[in-house]
């Protein structure tokens, strides 16, 4: 190894010190935004290619993320890495805000706003060079665009006249938050010691725990003068485990937890108990008799009313806008991948007693930390709380500066390359106590001569892996909404409550939420991550830049009158032929 002596490092530093002086940089001054900053200037006075068109509106948008992350299971540590990385995206526009090269997709032209990683050095030099060269790629691709663009329409008839881009005035902002502190030993202790709650646990056959402290800044700059440096710390705790029923059925549950420092998770002890719950349950599930098919009331209480509203109600919620396609396959694609919700502005789409608000600008409700708070979204526009759903009845949706028709302006809720919920508070009016929905529960039931409701309690995630092509197909339409139900009962009149075995919600749609007919008074926080209608494609989109945008959901639970939960189709797989390694150590 090389040793540097003081008076070389000395030497170093009056050497870097006199190259941010030759280009203009002060001590004090962030030598990436200085360098954002200039290349930006250079770009929009002199950038043009022969006679093709400038480009009126650029904006740089660069993220850096640090992270420590450590996996777990049995009490033991199987992985462990750190990451720190820093990457430019260029947003180029050309054209004009009318008709640019943007809205567009073609099979032959890249997908999405491609990245370009920077040096993590403040190297004013290196980091211009870089920044020119990703500017250069961008202004060409948006070219090649523009025209594609021009082509297709030529062969189309414009029904709407809706622009490319909205306008809007500039904006600046420095976040000041507290940076995380990254702490790999911490983070690897908490994931072996909450791995070690699985210790001696025969039924469960796979579990991991997965903890990661992160710590992002982006860093903005467009054409137009806006600005925001914008912090993002991030602490999350990831338990899954699974196991399969004596009939071969897989199960799986999981426990998350998240916030913007350590002192806003429960304490590692309140994890453990929750995955020592978890795990009883899942031995229940064993066991739990299967439902062939039910169709009646049902009551989502805590996590599994907010799980039906992360999936089903909070994707509609964003006003995706449908690119100009090339080819006819991609344009009857992206019209089915279209949100309902788009044509029912003014419409009903809730029970008249529900309301639903956006708010990025609060940041904690009753005490809870709220993980979807942001000063400024990703196209430097201020945050700003949004009324939805007003008495059932849809006002608006949430935008970026892409206009649709009927909503020109954005709300603020750019999160990556969408729009994307933050916190989203719905309420209800007249809300009930949890034993007064009960009673309603059974009351629907008795007037089907049922002899039971059923309580839903917890359902699976997207984002905690194991859905595969379940949630592709459910976002393409193509499928159940909803993820698997976890923890179901049967609610008899006399009190009596009998788990049931792993099921789904086969046809659970958005217009079931208009048929609520009761809610609870009290809300549960919970925070997930929520992708906009259009499989795939949007799924690209929503992984732009900061990639896994929080959402925190406030909900009350919520009684439907009219639902079908029945045991998942298809062939069980055949349980281990071997017993779990555990079972005959413990004898």
């Amino acid at each position: 190894m090389k040793h540097i002596t003081a008076a070389t490092a000395l030497r170093c530093c009056a050497g870097a010190a006199a190259l941010c002086l030759a280009f203009g940089v002060s001590a004090k001054e962030n030598v990436l935004a200085k360098a954002l900053g200039d290349e930006l200037k250079r770009t929009m006075a002199e950038l043009r290619l022969d006679d093709a068109e400038k480009p009126y509106f650029v904006a740089y948008r660069v993220v850096e993320t640090a992270s420590v992350n450590a996996s777990a299971s049995m009490g033991g540590v199987v992985n462990q890495w750190q990451s720190h990385f820093r990457r430019l995206q260029v947003e180029m526009r050309v054209g004009s805000r009318a008709l640019d090269n943007t809205n567009f997709f073609s099979g032959r032209l890249a997908f999405g706003v491609p990245s370009t990683p920077l040096p993590l050095g403040d190297d004013y030099r290196e980091l211009r060079r870089r920044i020119w060269l990703a500017t250069d790629r961008a202004y060409k691709a948006a070219l090649d665009e523009l025209a594609g663009k021009k082509a297709a329409l030529q062969n189309k008839t414009k029904v709407e006249e809706v622009a490319d881009f909205s306008e809007q005035s500039p904006h600046e902002v420095v976040d000041e938050s507290p940076e995380l502190a990254l702490d790999a030993e911490r983070v690897a202790a908490t994931a072996r010691s909450l791995s070690a709650v699985f210790k001696n646990q025969q039924h469960i056959y796979q579990s991991t725990v997965r903890v990661a402290a992160s710590q992002t800044t982006v860093t903005y700059r467009n054409s137009e003068g806006s600005s925001f440096v914008r912090g993002d710390p991030r602490v999350q705790v990831h338990v899954l485990a699974n196991t399969q029923a004596e009939d071969g059925t897989e199960l799986s549950d999981f426990v998350a937890v998240q916030g913007r420092a350590w002192a806003q998770l429960p304490s590692q002890d309140a994890i453990a108990a929750q995955a020592k719950e978890m795990i009883g349950a899942l031995a229940e599930l064993r066991t739990a008799p299967a439902l062939d098919r039910y169709t009646g009331p049902v009551l989502f209480e805590g996590q599994a009313a907010a799980e039906i509203v992360a999936q089903v109600l909070a994707p509609r919620l964003v006003a995706l806008r449908s690119p100009v396609a090339d080819n006819p396959m991609f344009e009857q694609a992206l019209a089915q991948m279209r949100n309902p919700f788009l044509d029912k502005l003014g419409a009903r789409v809730l029970a008249r007693s529900l309301s639903v608000v956006d708010d990025p600008t609060a940041t904690a409700e009753d005490g809870t930390p709220l993980a979807g708070s942001y000063a400024v979204d990703d196209d430097g526009v201020p945050a700003q709380r949004t009324l939805l759903v007003r008495g059932g009845i849809l006002r608006t949706l949430l935008t970026s500066r892409n206009p649709l028709p009927d909503l020109p302006n954005s709300t603020g809720n750019r999160r990556g390359e969408t729009a994307l919920p933050s916190n989203v508070f719905l309420s209800a009016k007249d809300g009930l106590g949890d034993d007064e929905l009960r009673a309603q529960l059974l009351a629907l039931a008795g007037e089907r001569d049922a002899e039971y409701g059923i309580v839903v309690r917890r359902i699976s995630s997207p984002r905690m892996g194991g859905a595969g092509m379940f949630s592709v197909a459910a976002a393409m339409g193509q499928g159940p909404k909803v993820q698997p139900l976890t923890l179901a009962y049967k609610v008899f009149a006399d009190g009596r409550e009998e788990l049931i075995g792993k099921a789904l919600l086969p046809t659970f749609d958005e217009g079931q939420f208009k048929d609520v007919v009761a809610a609870s008074a009290a809300r549960m926080f919970y925070t997930t991550t929520v992708s906009p209608i259009g499989g795939p494609f949007a799924s690209a989109f929503a992984a732009g830049a900061g990639g896994g945008n929080l959402t925190t959901i406030a909900t009350p639970s919520l009684l439907f009158e009219d639902v079908t939960v029945r045991r998942p189709p298809g062939n069980i797989p055949r349980p281990p032929v071997a017993p779990h390694p555990l079972a005959r150590a413990l004898r």
